[in-house]
């Protein structure tokens, strides 16, 4: 519920306190936030109430969002202020899952550091320092930041201070931060007998969890789209198969979590992959009376089943298929490496795993080992060893 009205001195002195939620005589949260200005200047007070605090303040971060769009030009603006006017403005442009992921880096990272600051003292010199400080806080407020948090952290304020610029309450200006050296964390396909020892051990009792495992080995899913597919995405007929959605568990704002069900990762993630014919038979005699709305690993039209059960599932099948523990995407890494070991050019490979350019295939997935490396060596130079041969023979 929320109230429009003045509030007495005394009262007024009480919400400045922690970040303008008080708790009332009659036991409820209160949350108050700037509406807008008169004519004169004068505040007009909006009130947000609640049994909850967590629930108030979620309420009130909106409700300061949606009010901020009207208070951008007034001069005690302060860094927190325009950074969650900025990423309201983003809600409606991207994914529930990414906004979510936005939320949490903003109040995670930035805005212990910059929330106060006026906007009007944004500028290089401070921003770059605040962003060490972000990467490396001196009051071990969280572990310093590696290469990919820092850098999301960097690209998140150049973004929000491009908004400020674009609103005319900064001038344009160009942030350079010395980040984090990137570590390569290689992740080691399956060699050719702990595939096999795979395969085998499904084979054995096929069940659509452990079938799962072979949609990341052979057919490339990340384990959000496996946990996302129904028996409809299956022509078991024409023996294809339909990436249409992922399943995610996201933060939300009151501090839990949910689960949601979104489309793939990326534009190009939606894409048909043909079945490879023995797994194509074990499918055929799984799918039973299954309807099309029938989640696949859960076997029930309810809810699907959520990547970190999954995970633990996969956990346990490596073990009990004495194969060695790896994390699910290595799965697709060992896809993508056998695909191109085998031959297939990187242009089918990368719809297959449905990224948006083949570059992407290349340096994030394929794996050369050793064998493919002598291969490629004897195949590339073996004619020099030709014309050498009938260049002596030549000169008798």
């Amino acid at each position: 519920m929320v109230k429009w009205g003045s509030k007495s001195q005394e009262e007024t002195e009480m919400a400045r306190r922690g970040e303008n939620i008080r708790k009332r005589k009659d036991g409820r949260w209160e949350g108050r936030y700037i509406k807008a200005r008169t004519p004169e200047g004068k505040i007009q007070w909006g009130y947000v109430y609640g049994t909850v605090y967590a629930e108030v303040k979620r309420v009130l971060i909106q409700k300061k969002a949606e009010a901020g769009f009207y208070n951008l030009k007034r001069t005690d603006l302060t860094f927190e202020a325009l950074a969650e006017v900025w990423l309201r403005s983003q809600r409606n442009s991207i994914k529930e899952s990414t906004y979510a992921h936005y939320s949490y880096t903003l109040h995670k990272y930035l805005l212990p550091v910059l929330s106060k600051v006026p906007v009007t003292s944004l500028e290089e010199s401070f921003l770059e320092q605040a962003m060490q400080q972000i990467i490396a806080p001196i009051d071990a407020a969280h572990k310093p930041l590696g290469n990919s948090s820092a850098r999301e952290c960097l690209s998140m304020l150049r973004r929000i201070c491009k908004y400020a610029a674009h609103l005319r309450l900064i001038r344009p200006m160009e942030l350079e931060v010395a980040l984090p050296k990137a570590i390569d964390k290689i992740s080691v396909p399956l060699s050719p007998a702990e595939q096999q020892r795979l395969y085998q051990y499904v084979q054995e009792n096929p069940t659509p969890r452990k079938i799962g495992l072979l949609l990341g080995v052979e057919l490339g899913l990340r384990i959000g789209e496996i946990c996302g597919l129904q028996w409809g995405d299956f022509d078991l007929k024409l023996g294809t198969l339909k990436i249409n959605r992922t399943v995610c568990r996201i933060s939300c704002e009151n501090g839990h979590t949910k689960v949601v069900i979104q489309t793939p990762k990326t534009r190009t993630s939606r894409r048909e992959i043909p079945i490879p014919k023995c797994l194509l038979v074990m499918l055929k005699k799984l799918h039973g009376n299954a309807s099309n709305a029938t989640w696949f690993l859960s076997g029930n039209e309810s809810k699907p089943t959520e990547s970190r059960c999954y995970r633990k599932s996969i956990k346990a099948y490596l073990k009990q298929a004495t194969v060695r523990q790896v994390r699910p995407h290595a799965l697709r890494h060992t896809f993508a490496t056998t695909c191109l070991q085998a031959g297939c050019d990187v242009k089918t490979l990368s719809e297959l795993l449905g990224h948006a350019n083949a570059n992407i295939t290349l340096q994030r997935y394929v794996h050369s080992d050793l064998t493919r490396k002598r291969r490629e060596m004897n195949r590339i130079f073996s004619h020099q060893v030709s014309m050498r041969g009938r260049n002596v023979l030549n000169m008798t």
